[in-house]
C-alpha cells in the first residue's frame, strides 16, 4: 500500500470509528520507556507503524514529505510511516484533526501545534525525550522556550520546534528603483510609497490587502507593528488592541483598499495574494517567511524582482515584531508506539532534514548547524530574516498565543475587516468588538487556571 493510500486509509478508518462510536485502544509507552533509549516496535516483531500528518501541504511539500519518510524508514526497517499531507488552508487539516482526536485516533505526529490541543489534553509533553537526547544542544533555546510559554501554568514542552520565521514586507525593489524611491523604513514612508507606486492605467498597485482567510492575523501583526504596543492586555485585563494608535493605523491601512489596491482584495488569502504579487500587479504585499519558496520559482530567483525587508519602525521609534509563534511537531498521547513516533521526531530535526525542510518552506532552521548553512546566510531575504530576529533592538509583542480561542477570535475577525473595507463598518467598531472576544477569552482562560 502506497503512504498516500495508507494515509487515506487512516482517515477512513478515523470516520468509521466516530460514526460507530467504537473506542480504541488506549494502550501507551510511558516516558520512561523512552529514556532507557530502547527501540521501539509492535512487540510482536513486527515493524512499528507511526502516523504523521502535515498541514497545508503543496505538491512540493509533499513531495519532501514522501521523499525523508523514504529515508527514514530505510534508516529505520523496524518502523513504518503513515503519512498524510492536507492541502489547503489550516482549517481542511484541522477539521480532519478534530474528527480524529473526537475517535482517539490522533495521528502520532502532527506539524501544527496549538494551545486547543492541550487545553484538550491531546499532547504528550516531551520534557525527558528531549532531556535525555544527545543532540538537544544543537536547537535553537528561543525556540524551546517560545514552545514552553504555550503551557502557562507548568511550561512543559509540548512541541519539537522545526523553525522560525519574521513576518515581512514582500516588495519589488526594481519598481522602486524606477520611482526613485528608498525602501520604506517608516510608516509614513510606506503610505507615502503606496501612493506613488500605484498607477491604474497599467493595473499596478502600490499595495495589496489581504482581505480573506488569515487577514485578521496579518492586520494584527501590522497593527502592533505600527503601534509598537508590545502587551495584549492591561494588568486589569483589559485588551490593547482597540487601541487609538490601532484606529489610526486601520484608517490608513484598509482606507487604501481600491485606491492603491485592487479591487479583488476583498476576497484574497495567501494564494491570491501571492499571485497578484507575482503576476506584476502591487509592489507590497505582507506575508511571512513561507512565501519564499513560491516567490523563487515564479520570478526565477531574480533577488532585483522581490525582497523581504522588516515591518517598518513603529510610531515610537523602534521596530517591534509579532512574538514568535510556538509551532512544531507534537506527540498524541494516544500514540502506541512512542519511542518510534520520537525517533523520527528527532531524524526531521537533524541537520541535513532540517535544513532541506527549513529551505522549502523558506524558514529559519531550528538546528543550529542547519541555520549556519551557506543558504540561509546567502540569501538576502533570509539574512534580512535572521539580523530582525538576533538584533537586540527588536521588540517583539506578546501575542497570546495560549488562548485556546485565539485563531478562532481572528477568524471571527475577517468578516468585519471585509465590512470596514466595504465601508459597512467603522474601523473602531470593528477594533472595540474584537476587544470583546479577547479579553473574554482571556477571562475564561484565567478561570480556568485557577
Amino acid at each position: 500500500m502506497t503512504r498516500k493510500l495508507r494515509g487515506t486509509a487512516l482517515v477512513a478508518a478515523s470516520l468509521l470509528l466516530v460514526l460507530s462510536g467504537c473506542g480504541s485502544d488506549k494502550t501507551s509507552n510511558s516516558n520512561a520507556s523512552a529514556a532507557d533509549g530502547s527501540a521501539n516496535t509492535s512487540g510482536k516483531g513486527e515493524p512499528a507503524t507511526i502516523s504523521f500528518w502535515a498541514a497545508a501541504v503543496t505538491t512540493e511539500r509533499n513531495a519532501f514529505f514522501e521523499k525523508i519518510i523514504k529515508q527514514f524508514e530505510e534508516e529505520n526497517p523496524d518502523i513504518k510511516v503513515d503519512y498524510l499531507g492536507v492541502p489547503g488552508d489550516l482549517s481542511a487539516y484541522e477539521q480532519k484533526v478534530n474528527v480524529a482526536i473526537s475517535a482517539e485516533q490522533a495521528p502520532d505526529i502532527m506539524n501544527d501545534f496549538k494551545a486547543d490541543l492541550l487545553s484538550r489534553d491531546v499532547l504528550e509533553p516531551l520534557d525527558t525525550y528531549f532531556d535525555g537526547w544527545a543532540d538537544k544542544d544543537l536547537i535553537s533555546s528561543e525556540l524551546i522556550a517560545s514552545n514552553r510559554k504555550l503551557d502557562t501554568k507548568e511550561g512543559k514542552l509540548y512541541a519539537l520546534p522545526y523553525s522560525s520565521q519574521t513576518w515581512n514586507l514582500w516588495l519589488r525593489p526594481d519598481w522602486f528603483k524606477e520611482a526613485g524611491l528608498q525602501l520604506p523604513d517608516t510608516w509614513d514612508q510606506f503610505f507615502e510609497d503606496i501612493a506613488k507606486l500605484t498607477d491604474k492605467s497599467k493595473d499596478r498597485y502600490g499595495l495589496s490587502i489581504r482581505g480573506g482567510a488569515g487577514s485578521a492575523n496579518t492586520l494584527e501583526m501590522l497593527m502592533y507593528s505600527y503601534s509598537g504596543i508590545t502587551d495584549y492586555f492591561t494588568p486589569e485585563g483589559k485588551s490593547t488592541i482597540n487601541d487609538p494608535l490601532h484606529a489610526e493605523f486601520l484608517e490608513k491601512y484598509l482606507g487604501a483598499y481600491n485606491v492603491y489596491s485592487p479591487e479583488d482584495d476583498l476576497n484574497k488569502g495567501w494564494t491570491e495574494l501571492a499571485a497578484t504579487f507575482q503576476s506584476n500587479k502591487a509592489a507590497i504585499v505582507v506575508h511571512n517567511l513561507g512565501s519564499a519558496s513560491s516567490h523563487e520559482k515564479a520570478f526565477g530567483g531574480d533577488y532585483t524582482k522581490f525582497e523581504a525587508v522588516p515591518f517598518p519602525k513603529s510610531v515610537k521609534g523602534y521596530r517591534e515584531h509579532p512574538g514568535l509563534a510556538p509551532l512544531g511537531l507534537t506527540m498524541s498521547k494516544t500514540a502506541k508506539n512512542k519511542e518510534a513516533v520520537w525517533k523520527f521526531m528527532t531524524f526531521y530535526l537533524s541537520h541535513d532534514i532540517n535544513s532541506q525542510y527549513a529551505k522549502l518552506y523558506g524558514e529559519i532552521p531550528a538546528n543550529k548547524d542547519a541555520a549556519s548553512d551557506a543558504w540561509v546566510q546567502d540569501i538576502p531575504y533570509m539574512k534580512s530574516a535572521s539580523d530582525l530576529l538576533n538584533s537586540a533592538d527588536t521588540h517583539f509583542a506578546d501575542n497570546p498565543y495560549y488562548l485556546p480561542g485565539y485563531s478562532n477570535i481572528q477568524k471571527k475577525a475577517e468578516s468585519m475587516i471585509q465590512k470596514v473595507m466595504a465601508k459597512k463598518m467603522t474601523g473602531p467598531e470593528m477594533l472595540n468588538e474584537w476587544a470583546k472576544l479577547l479579553e473574554a477569552e482571556k477571562q475564561s482562560y484565567d478561570q480556568a487556571q485557577k
